[in-house]
This record gives C-alpha cells, sequence and structure tokens, in this order.
C-alpha cells in the first residue's frame, strides 16, 4: 500500500505510518493529473495555505484520480470549518491536527480501506448510510435462542449490543430546576427508557451522572428492536419531554449503539469491567453522537436495521478507527 500526498509544501506534513504499513511519497498537487493510484493506495491533499478556489479544484482532480480508491484530506492546522463536508464529497479519511502528531497506524489504514471499499465508489455506506458491499456488513450475529440475563455467569466474556442514551442539555435543566428536581427527571427517563426497550430485552448495565447505558443481547431481532425503540423516542422526543418528563424546555435524546465483547458483571457490580468495547460506546456517546440522533458503529451489522428504515441513516465519518452512520434528525412532533 501507498500513502500518496499531494502538497504546495516541500516538506509532507504526514509522518511515514509505522513499519511495514504503508509507503509514504510527496508530490506536488500539479501531478494530480496524471495521478494512477491502486486500488488499495491512499491519496491525500494537504489543504494548508490553499485558497478556496484552489481547494476545490485540487479537490475535483483527486476525485477523478480516485474513482476506485480512498482519497482523504490533511488538514495540518485544523483549518476546515466543517470537515465532514469532505466526507459528503466521498472521502474516506479526514487526518486533522491531532492525527498528525500520532500518526497513521495499520488499524487507522484498514479501517480507511473498509470505509471506502464497502461501498462502491461512497465511504463504506451508501447514501442511505447502509453498506452496499455485503449483507453481513458488521459482526457476524450469534444464533440461537438467548436463555435469559440470568444465565450469564459473572465473569463471563460475552457479546453484546452496547446502546448508549443521555438527553441534550442537562447542564441547563440542572441550573434551572436544582439538583433534587434534576434527579426526578433521570428516575422518571429511565423508567420511560426501560419501559420503551422492553421487546429488546434491555439491561440497564450502568449509569452515570449525565446517561445511561444498557446490554442488549446479540441476537437481530433484539438489536433491531433497540433501533425501532430508539428512533421511535427521537421522533416522539418533544412529546416525552413534556408529558411525560414534565419539562418546559425543549429536549433531546442522544442514542448510540454498539457491538463488541466485555467481561459481564450484574448491574451494580460493574466497577472492576475493562473493556474497549466498554470503553468505546462511551467515547462513541459523549464525543461523536449528536443531539436527536442514532449514532451506529460499524460494528453493527446491517441486520438490526429495519426494512423501510435503512434511507433514514446516513455517513456520519469515522470515529476511532471505525466508519460511524447516524439516523437522520427528526422534525419532533410537539
Amino acid at each position: 500500500m501507498n500513502i500518496f500526498v499531494f502538497s504546495s509544501k516541500k516538506t509532507s506534513p504526514l509522518k511515514p505510518p509505522e513499519k511495514n504499513a504503508a509507503a509514504l511519497r510527496l508530490l506536488p498537487i500539479a501531478a494530480l493529473l496524471k495521478h494512477r493510484p491502486e486500488a488499495e493506495d491512499l491519496s491525500c491533499l494537504d489543504i494548508s495555505g490553499l485558497p478556496q478556489g484552489d481547494l476545490k479544484k485540487a479537490i475535483n482532480k483527486l476525485k477523478k484520480a480516485c474513482a476506485a480508491s480512498p482519497w482523504g484530506i490533511i488538514d495540518p492546522k485544523g483549518e476546515a470549518p466543517d470537515p465532514a463536508a469532505f466526507f459528503f464529497e466521498g472521502a474516506s479519511d479526514y487526518i486533522g491536527p491531532g492525527l498528525i502528531k500520532k500518526g497513521l497506524d495499520k488499524k487507522r489504514l484498514a479501517a480507511v480501506l473498509l470505509w471506502r471499499n464497502a461501498g462502491s465508489g461512497t465511504p463504506a455506506v451508501n447514501a442511505a448510510g447502509v453498506s452496499t458491499a455485503k449483507k453481513d456488513a458488521g459482526r457476524k450475529l450469534p444464533g440461537g435462542k438467548f436463555e435469559g440475563w440470568k444465565s450469564i455467569r459473572a465473569g463471563t466474556t460475552a457479546p453484546f449490543f452496547f446502546l448508549f442514551v443521555s438527553l441534550s442539555e442537562q447542564a441547563s435543566l440542572r441550573t434551572r430546576m436544582g439538583e433534587a428536581a434534576f434527579d426526578v427527571i433521570k428516575n422518571r427517563l429511565r423508567d420511560i427508557l426501560q419501559q420503551n426497550l422492553q421487546d429488546s430485552q434491555a439491561l440497564l448495565w450502568m449509569e452515570t451522572e449525565s446517561s445511561s447505558l444498557f446490554l442488549i443481547p446479540p441476537r437481530a431481532v433484539y438489536g433491531k428492536a433497540a433501533v425501532e425503540a430508539s428512533l421511535r423516542m427521537l421522533a416522539g422526543c418533544r412529546l416525552i419531554g413534556i408529558e411525560k418528563l414534565g419539562l418546559s424546555i425543549p429536549v433531546d435524546f442522544i442514542f448510540a449503539l454498539h457491538y463488541g465483547k466485555t467481561v459481564f458483571r450484574a448491574p451494580g457490580k460493574t466497577g472492576a469491567v475493562v473493556s474497549d468495547a466498554v470503553n468505546y460506546i462511551f467515547h462513541l456517546g459523549t464525543k461523536h453522537a449528536g443531539p436527536g440522533r442514532l449514532a451506529l458503529s460499524a460494528d453493527v451489522s446491517d441486520e438490526v436495521v429495519p426494512e423501510g428504515l435503512a434511507d433514514v441513516f446516513t455517513a456520519a465519518g469515522i470515529f476511532e478507527g471505525l466508519p460511524i452512520r447516524h439516523s437522520r434528525r427528526f422534525i419532533c412532533l410537539k
């Protein structure tokens, strides 16, 4: 694999990848006219110092040259006002100041190829936000019947869906209502969530001051039920906020769904749990998922997206090495 960096500078802002990951080549932007990358090559445009007109022309040339291979943007100083716009143009990666310092590793490069190769000429998901490469995108779900939460022994490592849920405008609510009244709202929200997620067999596993984390059995039927319930709550957020939570100001729900493995402990005894999947879902929910949306990581199988709702989801960039899709924002019912 080669990484081609097209830049108006004489030195590459990107460090050479780790050993054996890829070869780095620096080229002038004019070389885009004759650029012919292989399918697994990554071609990047260094946008530092480029006027808007030159940037648009260079991106058009890059897109044309990379019709069958991934391309990305290098933004050493974080100048781009809206990095997501590059993904809408068809980019497979955005390398900002943080990643410039860290450098690219094999995991990142593999994620970029997955993002590009899973869709024909688009990032890992199509315009509807669903993988076009194969029907079993995401992790393969186990078969068989789920025997219930009591059947899982403490200390067992097993796969689950992880559903993160939070409420927007919490700081404002706390200030207006005070801690005691806000605690009442949290208790009401807990009941509402558990009621709406009943069909998914969701287990309220962890709670923080601002969010809840549910475990959901690793079966398509339960994952699909969780997606449906989340979307229903997003669509009816205003009614829920006013009628069931008793709020006078509009709020949105924030949902994020991931799939992975963790050691199982009973609720209330999870303090010693150390899991990459748990860390990831909290990061996804707090740092990337937005108000009024359900974010799905690439490890969530297409099987859990209900038929007829594929168009609800759109591409939402790459987060910590995984492509993300999220639901479109609803016009909430009043």
